[in-house]
């Protein structure tokens, strides 16, 4: 990702399928389009993942995207990503949802972070 046109929104949020909180970064890149999720503490082993299966749209008040991920919170599972960051104030807020799959990890969480830069 090309850094000047990289932004990055920091927080917390709670993954299907979980109880706790995690410290979360998402860095988005416009431009490209390209989005990567950074967790403080491993997951699976993994602290960082790249968005699959990108549709990024700009609106006239904020960006939107959709993507998936695989490996979150658990081996195999894919979770949906759809998220909305404000051009008008310092906002993320989106939600995460679990795929369908085998292991029991069901439904969807929300969250908001606040860009850094």
């Amino acid at each position: 990702m090309s850094n000047e046109q990289v932004q990055e929104y920091k927080g917390v949020m709670v993954l299907p399928g979980e109880q706790d909180e995690r410290s979360v970064t998402l860095s988005v890149d416009a431009a490209t389009p390209s989005v990567n999720i950074s967790f403080e503490e491993p997951i699976e082993g993994e602290t960082e993942w790249q968005a699959d299966n990108l549709t990024f749209a700009n609106r006239v008040k904020y960006n939107e995207a959709v993507f998936t991920t695989v490996g979150l919170p658990k081996a195999e599972i894919g979770v949906t990503w759809k998220f909305n960051s404000s051009l008008i104030d310092d906002s993320l807020a989106g939600v995460v949802i679990a795929q369908p799959n085998d292991q029991r990890i069901t439904g969807e969480k929300g969250f908001v972070l606040t860009r850094t830069d």
